[in-house]
């Protein structure tokens, strides 16, 4: 009885000399964004992570730009980093729901835990300011009786701004012709030049060229606060079709609960600051935010949804 409770005490002994589980985060967290520093997805990230930091522990949360191949880059190297919560990536819709439906990937939209959606901008369909179509359904008509002959131009084949005109298309049963640009510098050049007689894109661009441009209706269930006169699709009697263009946090599948779900509260008292809020005025997008099942709920329909525009578009993977 003697020895047995000295293993007793041994093992007790023991157990109190083992080091107590850490905290999540002990050490900073990185935050991957997969473009080029100074854009808009940048500035946004650098915003949310300074208060992110607040709800954990001040610990700091290093924003790592890894662009390169249309975000998948930065992407493959969240989703192959080690499953611990310290490689947070800020994930597009490009990356996530349409690259992978284009090439073959190293990651798929099953190899990330997801955090939170941060951002959904809207899109819009637009033309030039001396356009003589007023509305979506004058430029449909116009369509429908020239099959063709409407030439619509975008970033890149594959984008959202590309896919939203194939839809757009599709559901209006026109035939629309797409002149793919290197982006959307050159996208707009085509536009005032008179190459090509619209295109879809952010809201933004509204308020950057607003002498230049004009919109004919928005591609998003309600109105924008930022431009209440904006008529959505679906308000004019044209097909009601909403598309964003959107991004939100993601890691390594099999990541702790304990981390995840850090990240998810810091996420959400985040993106709800007052100073996220301003950032995000000034880069002219509306408050978007999910939690992680949500998010990735709404990234497994997005793939499939653009998977099945691609299809269609004739663009299928290498």
């Amino acid at each position: 009885m003697k020895k047995l409770n000295q293993l007793f005490a041994a093992s007790a002994i023991a157990v109190m000399a083992l080091p107590a589980a850490a905290e999540f985060p002990d050490r900073p967290v990185s935050i991957v964004v997969p473009f080029g520093a100074g854009g808009s997805t940048d500035q946004m990230t650098r915003g949310l992570a300074q208060e992110m930091a607040k709800s954990l522990g001040g610990q700091n949360l290093v924003v790592m730009n890894l662009g390169g191949a249309g975000g998948t880059v930065g992407a493959g190297k969240v989703a192959t980093s080690a499953k611990d919560g310290y490689t947070v990536g800020m994930l597009p819709v490009g990356p996530l729901a349409t690259q992978p439906n284009l090439q073959k990937l190293p990651y798929s939209v099953d190899s990330f835990d997801y955090v939170c959606l941060v951002y959904a901008n809207p899109q819009a369909v637009i033309v030039r300011a001396d356009s003589p179509f007023k509305n979506v359904n004058d430029l449909l008509a116009f369509a429908k009786a020239n099959p063709g002959k409407l030439n619509y131009g975008s970033s890149g084949i594959g984008g959202v701004p590309h896919l939203a005109m194939v839809a757009l298309g599709k559901a209006a049963g026109v035939q629309m012709t797409h002149i793919p640009h290197k982006g959307d510098a050159d996208n707009m050049l085509s536009l005032l030049r008179g190459d090509v007689t619209a295109f879809v894109s952010h809201t933004a661009v509204l308020a950057s060229h607003s002498k230049d441009v004009r919109a004919l209706g928005l591609m998003a269930e309600k109105r924008m606060e930022e431009f209440p006169a904006l008529q959505t699709l679906a308000e004019q009697g044209a097909p009601a079709l909403s598309f964003d263009v959107w991004g939100g946090l993601a890691v390594a599948k099999g990541t702790p609960p304990q981390a995840l779900a850090a990240l998810e509260s810091a996420c959400k008292a985040g993106t709800s600051s007052d100073s996220f809020r301003k950032l995000l005025v000034q880069l002219r997008t509306p408050f978007n935010y999910m939690d992680g099942k949500t998010f990735g709920a709404f990234v497994s329909s997005e793939f499939t949804r653009y998977g099945t525009l691609l299809r269609e578009a004739g663009v299928t993977k290498d």
